[in-house]
């Protein structure tokens, strides 16, 4: 790979430019998945099942994960899981909370200045931008929502 001289590690205008125009600028989907598990006392008040959330982007070599956490984000290549897998079908039948959803083209202005969170992290990736929308469990019903007015099947489990 060449490399620009000027600033290590970035590519040369000529490689970019030579990437296959075929591939999709944006995921056309994504699952996003609603977790339990928090080590932070204070999300505890949180309702349970809805505490933290994160996304898997359909890319077309295969899903990549990212998880906000508040220490760090992680991001990881599923490069070996299809493009076309059911990913939330899969992610419910290990008993976890997952929802396919469109990725969204978001109108071209200011996002809302929100606080950093799993939940800001996860509406930038998939396009949503909404002042409503502060708690995992705030954008589990809209994406709900969202999922069904674009046909994809849901099916989601409760916390009791």
């Amino acid at each position: 790979m060449s490399e620009n001289p000027a600033k290590p590690g970035l590519q040369s205008p000529a490689l970019a430019a030579s990437a296959p125009a075929n591939l999709p600028a944006r995921p056309e989907r994504a699952v996003v998945v609603f977790a339990e598990e928090t080590r932070l006392p204070k999300l505890r008040r949180l309702k349970p099942g809805f505490r933290h959330c994160y996304a898997y982007m359909s890319l077309p070599g295969g899903w990549i994960g990212i998880d906000p956490l508040a220490y760090m984000t992680e991001i990881k290549g599923y490069y070996d899981w299809p493009r076309d897998a059911d990913l939330a079908g899969h992610l419910r039948g290990l008993g976890q909370c997952a929802l396919t959803v469109p990725v969204l083209t978001p109108p071209r202005r200011l996002a809302p200045p929100l606080p950093f969170s799993c939940v800001e992290v996860v509406k930038r990736l998939i396009g949503l931008q909404s002042w409503n929308i502060r708690t995992p469990w705030e954008l589990f019903l809209h994406l709900r929502k969202i999922s069904l007015d674009y046909g994809f099947v849901l099916f989601y489990i409760s916390f009791s």
